[in-house]
């Protein structure tokens, strides 16, 4: 369970990240990991939509795959998801998120804008944060990108 409580708080790391929007031409950029953590019975795969000006982050749209055969590691995924998602939209905002777990599939659809999030309250909480925004307290597309990459994911 620790290194799935490893995961979960980098990838809830990544979840926060906090950016605003351009009126340039949005593009969106893909990330795509792929896990299977054998000592837990579980495989993951997700997709991250970053919707960029292709300098900084609008927002991103996720969807993450986890699929186990021990129904408990799918409860507990989808609990601590829910807290998470809950908590974070409480004190920055921007953030939709739902979640089916049936099947032996747990699907989690995550949506953060980052132009209602607020990003300084945020690197104020998170000053590890400030290393992926620049001076305006606005995520990078290279800051995300950097994240999702140190995480194991390919990004285009």
């Amino acid at each position: 369970m620790k290194n799935i409580l490893k995961f979960l708080a980098i990838f809830s790391l990544v979840i926060i990240l906090a950016g605003c929007t351009s009126k340039t031409e949005e593009k969106v950029v893909k990330c795509t990991l792929n896990q299977n953590n054998a000592a837990y019975g579980y495989e993951l795969s997700s997709e991250y939509n970053i919707y960029t000006d292709g300098k900084i982050v609008n927002k991103v749209e996720t969807t993450e795959v986890v699929t186990s055969d021990n129904q408990e590691i799918l409860d507990y995924l989808e609990n601590y998801n829910n807290k998470l998602y809950t908590n974070m939209n409480d004190a920055y905002g921007g953030y939709e998120f739902s979640s089916t777990n049936e099947n032996n599939m747990l699907t989690a659809v995550t949506k953060i804008d980052y132009k209602k999030l607020d990003s300084k309250k945020l690197a104020e909480d998170q000053p590890s944060m400030k290393n992926y925004m620049n001076d305006d307290y606005v995520l990078t597309l290279d800051g995300i990108k950097l994240i999702y990459e140190q995480m194991g994911a390919t990004c285009e």
